[in-house]
C-alpha cells in the first residue's frame, strides 16, 4: 500500500466522523480533527511542524471527500482500510509483547540459560581462492579448477603457503597476507568453507574445495578451539529471539482466550467483490 493511501485510511479510520475537538486538536478538516499526534507521526519523515501540518492537512482533504462521496460503501476500498488498521494495532501490540520480554535483565537471563547452547567452534586459518562466478561458463570453470589445483601441487610440494597465497589468491586483502583469513567462526562463514577447515591439523593443507564464493585451498594455523561469544556480540540476536518467542507465546494463548470461527466455504473468489464490481453498483 502506498505511504499516501495509508495516511489518507489512517486519518480516515482514527479521526472518523464523530471525533471531538480538544486542546491537542491542530487543525478541522470538514469533520475530521486533526491532532498534534497525527502531526507529530508525520513529522518523522522530516520537514518542521508546519510543513508536517500541510502534509497532513492535505492527506485528511482527501480522506474526507472520500468518505462524504461514500467510497467507504465500496468494499474492496473498506477493507483496505481495516487492513491498515489492523496492521497497526497488531504492529503496536506485538511491540509491547515484545518489548515486555526483551528487558536488559531477561536478556542477561536468556544469555544464562544458553550460554552453553551459544558455542561454536572457532579456528584460525589461511586460505588460497579462485574466485568463480555463479554465471561462468563450463570453459571458465574449467580454466578456475586447474588454477587451484596447481596452487594446490606447489603447496603439497614443499613451497610455502604464504607465497603462494600471494601469488595465487584472488582476494587481495588475505592475498597480501600469505591468505591469513583470521579466527573463523562456525555460522559465521559458509558451512562448506567451515567444514572443510575445522578438522585440519595445524599447518596441513586442505583438498581443493568449492563454496559458493569459488574454489579454495585452505590451511589451518592453530587447532580449532570452542568459544562462547560474549553476552554483547549476541545481543542482538537473543534480543530478536526473545520478541519472537514472546510474540508467538502471545498469539497461541490468544487463539485459546478469542474465540475464532472460520467459514473457508466462503473463501471463493465468486464471492469476493472486486474494485470494478464495486463501481459498477
Amino acid at each position: 500500500m502506498k505511504r499516501g493511501l495509508v495516511w489518507g485510511v489512517l486519518v480516515l479510520a482514527a479521526c472518523g466522523v464523530a471525533a471531538c475537538k480538544s486542546r491537542d486538536e491542530v487543525a478541522r478538516v470538514g469533520d475530521t480533527s486533526v491532532s498534534r499526534a497525527d502531526v507529530a507521526l508525520r513529522q518523522q519523515e522530516g520537514g518542521t511542524p508546519e510543513v508536517a501540518l500541510d502534509a497532513v492537512v492535505e492527506r485528511t482533504l482527501l480522506a474526507e471527500a472520500a468518505r462524504r462521496e461514500g467510497l467507504l460503501e465500496d468494499p474492496v476500498i473498506a477493507a483496505r482500510v481495516e487492513a491498515a488498521r489492523r496492521e497497526v494495532l497488531a504492529s503496536a501490540y506485538a511491540d509491547a509483547v515484545g518489548a515486555k520480554a526483551s528487558t536488559e535483565e531477561a536478556l542477561r537471563q536468556r544469555y544464562a540459560a544458553r550460554k552453553e547452547d551459544l558455542a561454536r567452534r572457532e579456528v584460525h586459518v589461511a586460505h588460497i581462492v579462485v574466485y568463480v562466478q555463479p554465471q561462468a561458463t563450463e570453459q571458465q570453470r574449467v580454466a578456475a579448477q586447474a588454477r587451484i589445483n596447481a596452487a594446490y601441487a606447489r603447496v603439497v610440494g614443499g613451497e610455502d603457503f604464504a607465497l603462494v597465497a600471494r601469488e595465487v589468491s584472488e582476494d587481495p586483502a588475505t592475498g597480501a597476507r600469505g591468505g591469513d583469513l583470521g579466527p573463523v567462526r562456525e555460522g559465521q562463514v559458509d558451512s562448506r568453507f567451515f567444514e572443510a577447515v575445522a578438522d585440519l591439523k595445524p599447518g596441513a593443507p586442505s583438498a581443493p574445495f568449492g563454496t559458493a564464493f569459488g574454489l579454495h585451498v585452505a590451511k589451518a594455523l592453530e587447532a580449532p578451539r570452542t568459544v562462547t561469544p560474549s553476552y554483547e556480540e549476541v545481543r542482538g540476536v537473543l534480543a530478536a529471539q526473545a520478541r519472537h518467542d514472546a510474540v508467538q507465546e502471545r498469539v497461541e494463548q490468544l487463539r485459546k482466550d478469542i474465540t475464532v470461527k472460520r467459514y473457508p466455504e466462503r473463501l471463493s473468489t465468486a464471492g469476493v467483490p472486486t474494485r470494478a464490481e464495486g463501481e459498477s453498483r
